[in-house]
Formats: structure tokens, C-alpha cells, sequence
């Protein structure tokens, strides 16, 4: 009902408009003609005054505008629950959008925070004795935090196949922490990176071709985090002594 009403509002309105003057106007004085009316039977005979007919029918009309008034405010009540609906649907809308875009940004805060906090470094060779035997490389802490516990995991050398030509666990550091913009030099205690052959009783050294050097090493960040670190350098000829750079990534 309502809804038609507020769907048909100009209807409405000028139908309760007629009703009123009808009932509240014209209507008293068709009483008041229909009283002194000659009734055709004694049936229709009635012992009231019009005064009390015409009380009677005010108070019909006043409990009618009372009952109309309820309505009204019924509606009205109605029509505020569903603009107070819409108003909380809208603001939870906000809420959302709102809750969503901040976790953008906290998400991007936290990934730029720890960006900030992550050690990064460059690695380039200084020397070695020939076909990459043992080979010294300068180790640079190129981030804007302090770095400590620098120990070396491994150092590996693996050929085109991916098959290991040799190995050194004999990798040292005289420096095990780096401030920012410090360098320290790792000695790798490798062999050198050359075939041996033995043709026609002659031992026959050759360079080897397309390897990969693979360093892992670990140190602790400024909280105290155990972090793991991965650096690569591709050599086309053993016997050509490239300073680099190395490739480093952080892997854990």
C-alpha cells in the first residue's frame, strides 16, 4: 500500500483531498437534509436530534483522523527505516571501499618496509691464480643497513649439463659484518677451472667453456633475521678473467 502510494503520489494525494471535503464538508449537511425528510415508513423513524447525529458522525470523523493519523505516522516511520537502510547500505559500501584500499596500502607499506630492511650486494672478482684458481672476489653491502654473520654455505662450479666440475668449502672472509657502502674480499680456495687430458703420454690442460659459479652464503639483518643470499657468475673461457658482476638474490 504504501508503496503505491508513493509510486502513485499525485493520485493520492487528490484522492484523500476529496475524501476530506466530502466527509468533513458536504457530508454534515446531507445528513441534516436526509433528517428532516419525510421517512416513507415508521421503520425509519428515529428518536435522536440531528444535534446528536451530527455529535455522533464528529466522532466518528475524529477517531477516523485519528486512525488516519497512526497511518501516517506508520508511513512516515516506514519511509525513515528505509532511508536509514539505504544511508547504512551506502556507508557499509564506504566502509568497504575504504577498509580495501587501506590494505592496498598497508600491503604496499609493508612490501616497500621490507624492501628497505632487505641487505643487498654486488660481488665483483679481484683476483685468482690462473683459470679461476682460487679465486678472491669483493663482496659490497650496497643497502643502507648494517649486515653481520656473513658465513659461506657453499660455492659450487657446474658446466653447460649442469654437472659439478668442483667444490670448496674452504671459503673465508676476514670481514663478517659490513656496514653500508663497506666491502669485504672472500677467498674461495677453489681449484682451477681446466681440463686435464693425457694424450700420447702428455698431460694436456685445456680451458673449459660455459660454467657457472654458484655462491651461497648467509648473514643477519638488523633484527637479528637469519637471511640467505645466492650469487651467480657465468664464465665463457676458463682462462679469460672477467671481474664480473656477479648476479645476487635473495632466496630466504
Amino acid at each position: 500500500m504504501f508503496e503505491w502510494m508513493r509510486n502513485h503520489r499525485k493520485l493520492s494525494i487528490g484522492v484523500i483531498t476529496l475524501f476530506l471535503l466530502f466527509f468533513i464538508i458536504i457530508m454534515p449537511f446531507v445528513l441534516n437534509w436526509i433528517y428532516y425528510l419525510r421517512a416513507p415508513s415508521d421503520f425509519y423513524d428515529v428518536g435522536y436530534k440531528i444535534s446528536s447525529i451530527l455529535g455522533y458522525y464528529g466522532a466518528v470523523l475524529t477517531f477516523i483522523g485519528t486512525v488516519s493519523l497512526g497511518i501516517i505516522t506508520v508511513y512516515q516511520n516506514y519511509v525513515s527505516h528505509q532511508k536509514t537502510n539505504e544511508i547504512n547500505k551506502l556507508t557499509l559500501e564506504l566502509q568497504k571501499k575504504s577498509m580495501a584500499m587501506a590494505e592496498q596500502r598497508y600491503e604496499k607499506e609493508k612490501l616497500n618496509e621490507v624492501k628497505k630492511n632487505t641487505p643487498k650486494f654486488e660481488i665483483k672478482n679481484k683476483s685468482s691464480n690462473g683459470h679461476y684458481m682460487n679465486l678472491q672476489a669483493e663482496l659490497k653491502n650496497v643497502s643502507n643497513i648494517i649486515v653481520s654473520g656473513i658465513k659461506s654455505v657453499s660455492l659450487d662450479v657446474y658446466d653447460n649439463t649442469s654437472a659439478i666440475v668442483t667444490t670448496s668449502h674452504e671459503v673465508r672472509s676476514k670481514e663478517s659484518s659490513l656496514s653500508p657502502g663497506d666491502k669485504a674480499i672472500i677467498e674461495f680456495h677453489n681449484d682451477e677451472l681446466r681440463s686435464k687430458k693425457v694424450e700420447s703420454g702428455r698431460k694436456i690442460n685445456e680451458s673449459l667453456l660455459d660454467l657457472t659459479i654458484i655462491w651461497s652464503f648467509q648473514c643477519e639483518d638488523q633484527f637479528g633475521n637469519t637471511l640467505y643470499f645466492k650469487a651467480e657468475f657465468h664464465i665463457e673461457d676458463s682462462k679469460k678473467f672477467v671481474d664480473g658482476p656477479w648476479e645476487v638474490q635473495k632466496v630466504g
